[in-house]
């Protein structure tokens, strides 16, 4: 019969589960002191973003993540506090506090990834704090201004701002719909996003908008005839990945804000929320995880939901 102890609060357990946390701790001890080098954790953290997240996301880290290359073959124990805070002062002071605390958050994330990988047994990100910012209220469009940008862009470039506009769609969701996507029968659009928890990848089914109805009709009747997607790049056959000179000329030439496609994401929005849309619609319409986003969301814009959370009570 196997020998049993008693722990400091009264329960009792077997000396076989005992021997086994013992190796295990010890497992972890010699993990974290095993040196590992801080290109090792960054290659680490950006092969988990490569799976997980968003390409561009990704393309991201990689940019904000150089900026330490000089350290890349320290031992992550080598690298403190004080160099990581001393680093990110010169980043606000040439790019900005709101640059510097990106790059504060890339960095921190490749220590926690260490951390859970066991590969270091502190963060040494933990205690610096983001830099203070000026949060500047977000631009939304009026109508007006939209319909001077529609009026000067192509047919074409038109039907993909109408389509960006009136789902209230990221652009990345626009730039990958597929034609198995738009259900012209049952008027209905489907949109994928990985703005989710752990960068799953989840679609949303909502009613097209008789103006995106007839926008999509008319890509359909010019579609790439060798693609899966809606809106083709004419020049390399391939869907989109970013547009904004495209969008930033057109802006430029019709006289009103350089503004970025989530502008049209926010007037999509904020015109929801006064026509008393119920929140939780405006939240599955904007893809959002939960309501609660999706309040904080409309506050940002300077909207609130007229029913507020009890939506969702």
């Amino acid at each position: 019969m196997e020998s049993e102890l008693v722990d400091p609060s009264g329960r009792r357990i077997k000396k076989r589960f005992k021997k086994e946390a013992e190796a295990a701790e010890r497992l972890k001890l010699k993990i974290i002191s095993t040196p590992t080098a801080f290109l090792v954790a960054v290659n680490k953290r950006l092969e988990l973003l490569q799976a997980y997240a968003t390409p561009q996301h990704y393309k991201d880290n990689i940019t904000l993540l150089k900026r330490f290359a000089d350290w890349r073959d320290l031992l992550l124990e080598e690298i403190t506090t004080e160099m990581i805070r001393d680093r990110l002062i010169a980043l606000a002071q040439e790019k900005g506090n709101a640059n510097a605390n990106k790059t504060l958050r890339a960095i921190k994330s490749v220590f926690q990834q260490a951390m859970n990988d066991g590969l270091i047994g502190r963060n040494p990100c933990r205690g610096i704090r983001p830099f203070p910012v000026e949060k500047k209220p977000k631009f939304i469009p009026t109508q007006e201004q939209i319909s001077k940008i529609l009026q000067l862009a192509t047919p074409m470039d038109r039907a993909y701002l109408i389509t960006v506009w009136l789902t209230a769609a990221r652009e990345r969701e626009i730039n990958n719909l597929t034609w198995e996507d738009v259900d012209f029968k049952h008027r209905t659009i489907r949109l994928w996003t990985r703005k989710k928890k752990h960068g799953h990848k989840t679609p949303r089914v909502l009613a097209l908008h008789d103006k995106v109805y007839e926008a999509l009709q008319y890509v359909w009747q010019h579609r790439h005839q060798h693609s899966p997607y809606i809106f083709v790049n004419p020049v390399t056959g391939k869907p989109y990945d970013y547009r904004d000179k495209f969008f930033d000329s057109l802006c430029r030439r019709a006289g009103v804000p350089e503004m970025g496609y989530h502008a049209l994401r926010h007037h999509a929005a904020s015109a929801m929320a006064e026509a008393h849309v119920p929140l939780i619609a405006i939240q599955a319409i904007l893809g959002h995880e939960a309501a609660t986003t999706t309040d904080t969301y409309l506050k940002s814009l300077g909207a609130t939901a007229p029913d507020g959370l009890r939506q969702i009570d």
